[in-house]
């Protein structure tokens, strides 16, 4: 390590340090809302920290809405915004249910895909949390020494690559063989296979509520039946009434998404997980296990994976580069033991192989150590863009509204009073250059007319404020019996 880079990680941790001894205050009354931080000066003398470590320090809890400056007097401990509880546990209908929604979604997902759309409602990281620089690089190289860098590759995936996830997959508990990884076309791919292999037509599967639209629209492909189980928005599904539902009905297979999941970005904790492996095991029943954000912890230990809780051969573990390095490539995987014939033959007949100058890229890319640095400072960025974005909600979206706290990921789970339809609030924001994604898109049953989900993956801007606020002025609107605005929108608490 030289001495400027000595110097720059050294800066790095007294940063770090000043931020966490004023979180800590705050959050032990050491300082009260309305108090004054020392100046820039004192803090400099008393953290040991140039001035302009604090500076930063300052401007960042600024920015996640924890402290305030007043001009010519200084920084202040921000008054608290008025508090937001979490959703309570969803209670859908614990039967199956044809899938048969997916003109709506093809048109939200168009929308997401419009540049020009404020995207609060894509699940697309920002290039700019992305190390596309480094990623573009690397693929020059890789084309130009490698034999044959844009032909094919091998079915199950190239070698290199395979090795390097195997090894990364350590990290969520689970000491997989690169044979029993296969490389998909992202993890939608990856999910298609899965369940091909293990339902079909009029059979049922069990997934959380809500649940991932895309889960939805592959099973709807299939012609397979959604049996949604209650879900706490703060630990994951509900164990006891996914037992009954295994009782109840023939159930092929269940996807869950344990990690920071999509809608909520709860995270299951680990006896819970215990508790769900030796369900599926007890019952002969295939996990199919979504972890495509595990990878981004807020607390910086990166949560296990059901499948390190018990040796299951049965079930499917599922990933993606998508939302961690780069979602063009469209590169994801499957681990799997038993059913590894049936995905591999299956994925012969749906797409060959995947994109080769993807998979040489990211090969050498996590062969080079870079991506735990990179996750790092990802998830502290989208930490810091879920508090901004949670802090907005407080400030502008009606009373009543329920938040979720997500521990890791970028996404957000908004409830609104019951009144407003988010189906009609999505074409109204739309048409103010707004993107969300309604409730109704995460279920097969008619339910969470009145949710939103909401992306953090972009960093937080004049522009971005701008848009929730108008966006909780529409949903102000939309509850208000006679049409009109009630309270402007903006409360503070």
């Amino acid at each position: 390590m030289t001495k400027l880079e000595e110097q720059q990680t050294d800066e790095g941790y007294k940063y770090e340090s000043v931020i966490r001894n004023i979180g800590v205050a705050i959050e032990t009354g050491a300082l009260l809302p309305g108090d004054r931080l020392p100046s820039l000066r004192a803090m400099s003398r008393k953290s040991r920290v140039s001035i302009s470590t604090v500076m930063k320090a300052y401007l960042d809890l600024e920015a996640e809405g924890r402290i305030e400056a007043r001009p010519q007097s200084g920084f202040y401990v921000r008054r608290r915004l008025r508090e937001i509880p979490a959703p309570r546990v969803s209670n859908p209908e614990l039967q199956p249910t044809r899938v048969d929604s997916f003109n709506f979604h093809f048109d939200v997902l168009n929308a997401m895909a419009d540049t020009s759309i404020i995207p609060l409602g894509a699940a697309t990281p920002s290039p700019e949390l992305l190390p596309v620089a480094e990623l573009t690089r690397i693929a020059r190289q890789t084309a130009n020494s490698h034999e044959n860098a844009y032909g094919y590759e091998e079915v199950a995936g190239n070698k290199k690559l395979r090795a390097q996830i195997a090894f990364h997959m350590l990290e969520a508990g689970i000491s997989a063989h690169m044979d029993d990884i296969i490389i998909t076309h992202g993890g939608t791919e990856a999910l298609y296979l899965a369940l091909s292999a293990l339902a079909g037509p009029g059979d049922t599967v069990a997934v959380e509520s809500p649940c991932y639209f895309g889960y939805l629209q592959i099973l709807e492909t299939l012609g397979i039946y959604a049996l949604e189980i209650p879900t706490d928005p703060e630990t994951g599904v509900d164990v006891e009434r996914l037992s009954q539902a295994l009782d109840s009905y023939p159930v092929k297979a269940c996807i869950l998404q344990p990690n920071f999941n999509n809608p909520f970005g709860c995270l299951t904790p680990d006896d819970k997980k215990l508790e769900l492996a030796e369900l599926f095991a007890a019952r002969n029943v295939p996990l199919i296990e979504d972890d495509i954000v595990g990878d981004l912890p807020f607390s910086g230990v990166r949560p296990r994976a059901i499948g390190s809780f018990a040796d299951n051969g049965s079930s499917i573990f599922i990933s993606s580069f998508s939302k961690m390095l780069a979602p063009g490539f469209r590169i994801g995987w499957i681990w799997a033991k038993d059913h590894r014939p049936a995905l591999l033959k299956r994925k012969m007949a749906v797409s060959m192989n995947s994109n080769r100058p993807a998979q040489l890229t990211l090969a050498e890319y996590l062969a080079a150590g870079r991506y735990g640095k990179h996750l790092k400072g990802y998830a502290a960025k989208c930490k810091k863009q879920v508090g901004l974005v949670s802090a907005a909600v407080a400030r502008f979206f009606p009373e009543n509204t329920r938040l979720t706290r997500p521990e890791g990921g970028f996404l957000l789970w908004a409830v609104l009073p019951e009144e407003i339809d988010t189906d009609t609030l999505y074409y109204q924001a739309l048409a103010e250059g707004i993107g969300i994604a309604p409730g109704s898109l995460f279920t097969s049953q008619r339910r969470y007319r009145n949710c939103i989900r909401l992306s953090c993956a972009h960093p937080y801007s004049d522009r971005l404020e701008s848009a929730l606020k108008r966006l909780g002025e529409l949903a102000e609107e939309s509850s208000s019996p006679n049409g009109k605005t009630v309270g402007g929108g903006n409360r503070s608490g």
